[in-house]
């Protein structure tokens, strides 16, 4: 079985795996922009990573309102 790795996962994984508040924000952000680089420029993205992306943008949400607590 092939594992696909697509180059806006790191930038999500930077954003989950950072610990400093003060750089959360923005690892949040880089991510975000990666993701919508990618939504804007595939027109035949498999579906899983179409899942991906959206399961990206929903755990990127929920770490924002962990550093809005």
């Amino acid at each position: 079985m092939r594992i696909t790795t697509y180059t806006w996962q790191q930038a999500v994984q930077d954003a989950v795996a950072e610990t400093d508040r003060n750089q959360l924000e923005r690892k949040i952000r880089l991510a975000e922009v990666a993701i919508f680089e990618r939504i804007d420029t595939f027109s035949a993205a498999d579906s899983g990573e179409a899942i991906a992306l959206f399961h990206a943008l929903g755990k990127l949400r929920a770490l924002r309102e962990l550093l809005e607590q």
